[in-house]
């Protein structure tokens, strides 16, 4: 429901300076409706996905680390605010 109603805005919008863009040659219109055409691309799920890698301190691997069953119930215990007691 959102999302639609997000798209029709974006469409109208889209419209009013695809029309300035066209009629005019106004620059600042052809750039304004560039990036309605992005966001809404973005926001229909049409780009293709961003790939993304992290890495550690200076560029290096990330260090991760195991915890048992223990340390989970712990940290479970400090998220829901008994302070870990239990």
């Amino acid at each position: 429901m959102l999302r639609q109603l997000m798209v029709e805005r974006l469409e109208r919008l889209f419209f009013g300076v695809y029309r300035a863009a066209v009629r005019n040659g106004d620059y600042q219109a052809v750039d304004r409706a560039v990036h309605v055409i992005e966001r809404s691309s973005r926001l229909l799920g049409l780009d293709r996905p961003v790939r993304t890698e992290v890495s550690g301190p200076d560029g290096g691997a990330v260090q991760v680390d195991t915890v048992g069953l223990d340390e989970l119930e712990r940290l479970i215990n400090l998220a829901d605010g008994a302070g870990g007691q239990g």
